[in-house]
């Protein structure tokens, strides 16, 4: 059943869709991970296209993710949010015009759709997992929203909008999160205010997304994906678009005709043959989502799995076994398939043996597996999340702590590792520590009350040198704030 957005979303006319794509279709992972600059890029503060400033585009980014958490239905997942950032940070790498960290994150939502804004926040829905048939396809969505980035095509958009129009850029900022929050609101506003151009809107968007195709091409090639899977998964749905499902949010926020289709293959086909890619992590990812995400009953997917095996991808089919007998209490079982992977260190396959482990009442072999993997792999947030959690059932905080802290200095946007390390202190009966914590994670939800409110509460009980550290981590909250409100200070737009 659509959500009740989905349908409101669905009796917008076609044209607002298209504005809804160049503004934001997006929006909104997870941790921005801080990195050399080691392809020459613009300083902070040097000047991007027409004038906005790369600092400040990465200001607006981090805003719009605060706003993502706090309202968008964010799918804490750790593996497959490695997963999407090993895709998206493989394109990136290969990607031109690159001015900051790129952070990709995943929304619960069992659309086809993915789309990126300003700052290099790019999202993608669970949906997209599914429908795509290989991670070539996959991938060719991501480089296409890359590309839109790495083109600043949001960004030349909104600072020619207020050329021409008397809405400041703040204002425009402020348009595109109301239609976040409320796309009936938001995008009547848009409407009203950018109406009398409109069609120069949609040519303009229309434009943009040839652009983006032909560069998101090259960077699959360069980057070594099969360059036809973005030629593959529009064949795919132009053959849905006569009877667009809701469930293909894509082909409204890109719609697709047969001279984009044929263009795309047809400059696909100037590249050398590249096979499919076999990354095995793809099929472990899309059996996650199928079986964790979709709304299946088990137990008649399970039956599916069961019916003519050998035509099914067996690493598919093994770990949604797995998955199934771990959600259905069958712990044998769900060890028994993921044994028949042979992939013992895959994050994948050690994510569920950990929840096995915990949910049997054996905490200490899920400890013992983890321990020396994350010797070897600190910074893989997966590997992080499954020991600091199952040090925390295990009641021993301040070890929790000790692997929390260290993955947080270098990783300050993870908002589910905040949450982790609150409980690790609350574990711990590190009072002060854990209210600033909290107030932290309020903080990445935009959530200002509360999290001012937990600063406050946190003066009670923390003495000396961390009482005035308490408060200038207020004084800056109150600067981030005052930045939020700017960004929807124009009377056109409020969220009330």
């Amino acid at each position: 059943m659509l959500k009740i957005k989905d349908r409101i979303y669905k009796q917008i006319s076609m044209k607002l869709k298209t504005l809804r794509k160049i503004f934001f279709t997006c929006l909104l992972t997870f941790s921005l991970s801080v990195y050399a600059n080691p392809y020459n890029l613009p300083e902070l503060g040097s000047s991007g296209a027409n004038g906005m400033t790369i600092q400040r585009e990465r200001m607006i980014g981090d805003y719009f993710m605060r706003m993502a958490r706090g309202h968008l239905n964010i799918a804490e997942d750790p593996v497959l949010t490695e997963f999407l950032n090993s895709v998206g940070n493989r394109l990136v790498l290969n990607a031109s015009d690159v001015r900051f960290p790129f952070e990709f994150f995943v929304v619960n939502n069992t659309s086809l759709n993915a789309s990126a804004f300003l700052g290099g926040k790019v999202q993608v829905y669970t949906g997209l997992f599914h429908y795509a048939d290989t991670e070539d396809e996959f991938a060719s969505v991501i480089a296409h929203e890359i590309s839109h980035v790495a083109q600043r095509h949001i960004a030349r958009f909104i600072e020619e909008q207020t050329k021409t129009h008397s809405l400041t850029v703040a204002g425009m900022i402020g348009a595109v999160a109301m239609s976040l929050i409320n796309p009936v609101v938001g995008m009547a506003a848009l409407s009203t205010t950018l109406g009398a151009n409109i069609q120069s809107k949609i040519n303009f968007t229309r434009d943009n997304e040839y652009e983006a195709d032909r560069i998101a091409i090259d960077l699959l090639y360069k980057s070594g994906y099969n360059p036809m899977g973005m030629s593959d998964l529009f064949r795919k749905l132009m053959n849905m678009q006569g009877n667009i499902n809701p469930a293909f949010a894509l082909l409204i926020d890109h719609p697709l005709s047969d001279i984009r289709t044929a263009e795309a293959e047809n400059r696909a086909r100037q590249y050398p043959r590249v096979k499919n890619s076999q990354n095995k992590d793809f099929m472990l990812a899309k059996a996650r989502v199928d079986i964790r995400y979709m709304g299946y009953d088990l137990k008649d997917l399970k039956n599916r799995l069961d019916v003519n095996p050998d035509k099914i991808n067996q690493i598919y089919r093994n770990y949604a076994l797995a998955l199934i007998a771990y959600e259905q209490k069958d712990f044998e079982s769900a060890r028994n398939y993921l044994k028949k992977l042979n992939l013992n260190e895959n994050i994948f396959v050690i994510d569920l043996l950990t929840d096995i482990d915990i949910e049997d009442h054996k905490v200490s072999n899920a400890i013992s597996r983890l321990k020396p993997l994350h010797q070897r792999r600190p910074n893989n947030q997966a590997v992080v999340v499954n020991l600091a959690n199952a040090y925390l059932v295990a009641n021993q905080g301040n070890k929790a702590i000790d692997i929390l802290k260290p993955y947080q200095s270098k990783h300050p946007q993870d908002y589910l590792v905040s949450t982790l390390l609150t409980d690790a202190y609350k574990k711990a009966n590190k009072r002060c520590l854990a209210l600033q914590s909290g107030a932290y994670s309020f903080s990445l939800q935009s959530n200002y009350p509360r999290a001012l409110g937990m600063y406050s509460e946190a003066l009670n009980y923390c003495n000396g040198n961390e009482r005035e550290i308490v408060r200038a981590k207020m004084a800056e909250l109150s600067k981030q704030r005052s930045f939020d409100e700017e960004m929807t200070s124009n009377p056109t737009f409020n969220f009330k």
